[in-house]
């Protein structure tokens, strides 16, 4: 009863923090905020998502080391880990900004539904990087996403609809994301190899410090080849501190949806929590296409199907996999 119990909280928790956090992130690109005045500051977005990162996972360690005198607030790193770690977050420090960026060019569900096929860029990771091999089905399953995607931007660009702050420059959009999934693909795999090789680092560890690294890079970056954080500061003067309301409930429900997510991974399994984030996502897209008038076609609607059925058949494996494993045990 207790885990059952703990399991319902869990889902509860992702499903509010992140389906709010993608409600936010919407209405943070796609209001018009004064006269004509879109919020187009993807590295300050992450900037402030990282920093509240930072508190939230500073406090979930804490209360982990707390809890468990085994686990050091501070792991040992090897030189080798160390430049692993950096290189995830030169990674996560590109990617996030990047996928923002596209939601100039590309409405929130295309965002959505790309986002949602990170099974694709992870298996070229590890295809051309580490020669890794797949069985049948994980091909099958890659090439029915890529399928409904491909049908659903095609005919979204033929429909010429676009929402508040886009710009319907689809093929820049899509770039940015491809971009954007292949660097998290290689973010999976490096975190893969980065806790098989540091049994002391813990989930908490490594939300704190990517997010410490990345929050470092950005504003290096920031400051010194950009106008964001002086533009902010004048769009703000101008067009009031609403942008920054919205801006920080986002950041905040992705800060407390990455401390659910770990806490759930490290109580349950993968296996749940694949199902939950799987969910999640769909739910998002509805909420999205209700609450923000996307007017999507048949064909569109027949690419989303088409894509949720690829990840549900994907989760489906990892969850077939994972039993055979027990069982082989």
């Amino acid at each position: 009863m207790n885990n059952t119990i703990q399991l319902l909280f869990c889902v509860l928790a992702i499903y509010t923090s992140f389906i709010l956090w993608s409600y936010f992130q919407e209405k943070l690109v796609s209001t018009d905020y004064g006269t004509n005045a879109f919020f187009h500051a993807p590295l300050v977005i992450n900037i402030t998502q990282s920093f509240l990162c930072i508190i939230t996972g500073s406090i979930y360690l804490y209360t982990k080391t707390k809890r468990d005198s085994t686990i050091q607030f501070i792991p040992k790193f090897t030189n080798k880990s160390l430049l692993l770690l950096y290189a995830i977050s030169i990674s996560q420090s590109i990617s996030a900004p990047l996928s923002y960026q596209s939601l100039d060019h590309v409405d929130y569900v295309l965002y959505l539904l790309a986002k949602s096929c990170k099974l694709i860029p992870v298996m070229l990771v590890h295809f051309f990087l580490f020669g890794t091999r797949y069985p049948l089905q994980k091909y099958i399953v890659a090439v029915i996403i890529t399928f409904g995607v491909g049908i659903f931007t095609i005919d979204g660009m033929k429909s010429g609809i676009k929402t508040p702050g886009e710009d319907g420059n689809i093929i820049l959009g899509i770039s940015m994301l491809c971009g954007s999934l292949l660097l998290d693909g290689f973010m999976n795999s490096a975190q893969d190899v980065l806790f098989k090789s540091m049994k002391s680092l813990t989930g908490a560890h490594l939300m704190v410090l990517l997010n410490l690294f990345t929050m470092i890079n950005l504003l290096i970056y920031t400051k010194l080849f950009t106008n964001q954080i002086n533009d902010v500061f004048k769009f703000v003067v101008i067009n009031g501190p609403e942008c920054l309301y919205d801006l920080f409930k986002f950041s905040l429900c992705g800060a407390l949806g990455q401390i659910f997510i770990f806490y759930t991974l490290e109580i349950f399994s993968s296996v749940v929590l694949v199902t939950v984030t799987v969910t999640r996502k769909m739910l998002s897209m509805a909420v999205s296409v209700i609450l923000f008038g996307h007017v999507l076609t048949l064909k569109q609607w027949f690419g989303l199907i088409l894509v949720f059925v690829g990840v549900i058949m994907e989760s489906v494996i990892k969850i077939f996999n994972k039993k055979e494993k027990v069982k082989k045990l």
